[in-house]
């Protein structure tokens, strides 16, 4: 390969590929923390580096393909992309975990959420059924199926796709739950924290409505239902969508209809093939046993 076409490509592989992906690990992160505060920081870095894998899958055979277009043979591409380190971001397994980690994160925090509100706004009054404005009320009272469901659906796609790491989106709300229940300190009872709580119940006894604006809160520990909706809820999305994947690796779902059309379908045919031979074993009979 040409020096000069081997500078280039180089520098423009940065621009194209370095450049925006390390912009993704920090901005992301940067309007994280802007935005939804420091709570989910871990989660906001991940998502960046989602952001950043996704962008070399994207850019980098494009790269290539530029490369080729100019006449240089593929071995030598793939060695240039190696040598600038173009490569590793799309070979690791960081990029993937990273993905999934973060796709069921946004799944216990924000997808069903949004989709309840859209079932309040737009189905409940299609099918004549009395709605209203919904309420983070109603969040709560379906707090374990919101954060569910729409994870062990996704989890259940979107590794049809991309498999590789799917079964582990639990470890690190896994992780985080664990951190946050071994440093857990009773609180004391105040206008915060109207009642105490053992760690187990402060974190999995979902509280069903929010605080008020009003002196105790309503009898409702504001800080409580904060770190249930930032731990918990992405802890039960991070399993559900690691189930999710699992039943997709064994196609859980296929097995499960086909099984139960066939076996009626089998049962009806074996039925017929008894009845056939009934009759071709009657037709062989000699005519003085008939007689």
């Amino acid at each position: 390969m040409d020096k000069a076409l081997r500078s280039r490509a180089i520098v423009v592989g940065h621009l194209i590929l370095t450049v925006p992906a390390i912009a993704g690990i920090l901005l992301v992160p940067f309007f994280g923390l802007r935005e939804l505060g420091q709570t989910l920081f871990l989660c906001y870095i991940l998502a960046g580096i989602a952001l950043a894998w996704q962008w070399y899958s994207v850019a980098l055979p494009a790269w290539k393909e530029w490369l080729l277009g100019e006449g240089i043979q593929l071995e030598d591409v793939e060695h240039l992309a190696r040598l600038a380190g173009f490569v590793w971001p799309v070979e690791s397994a960081i990029g993937p975990f990273a993905l999934h980690t973060t796709a069921a994160a946004v799944c216990g925090l924000h997808l069903f959420p949004w989709l309840l509100s859209r079932w309040y706004v737009w189905i409940m009054p299609l099918s004549g059924l009395s709605s209203h404005a919904p309420t983070g009320n109603d969040w709560l009272q379906h707090f374990e199926l919101t954060s569910i469901v729409p994870a062990l659906v996704l989890g259940y796609l979107l590794p049809r796709y991309l498999r590789r790491m799917a079964t582990y989106a639990w470890v690190l709300p896994a992780v985080i739950l664990v951190y946050k229940l071994l440093t857990f300190t009773e609180p004391q009872v105040s206008v915060l924290a109207p009642h105490s709580s053992t760690r187990w119940e402060y974190f999995f006894v979902i509280q069903r409505t929010m605080p008020t604006f009003t002196p105790g809160f309503g009898g409702v520990d504001p800080i409580r239902v904060a770190e249930q909706k930032d731990f918990v809820a992405p802890f039960y999305a991070g399993l559900a969508y690691s189930a999710g994947a699992v039943a997709e690796t064994h196609d859980l779902v296929k097995r499960i209809f086909v099984n139960s059309r066939i076996q009626p379908e089998t049962e009806t045919i074996q039925m017929e093939e008894n009845a056939e031979g009934r009759v071709v074993k009657e037709k062989e009979k000699p005519a003085h046993e008939l007689d």
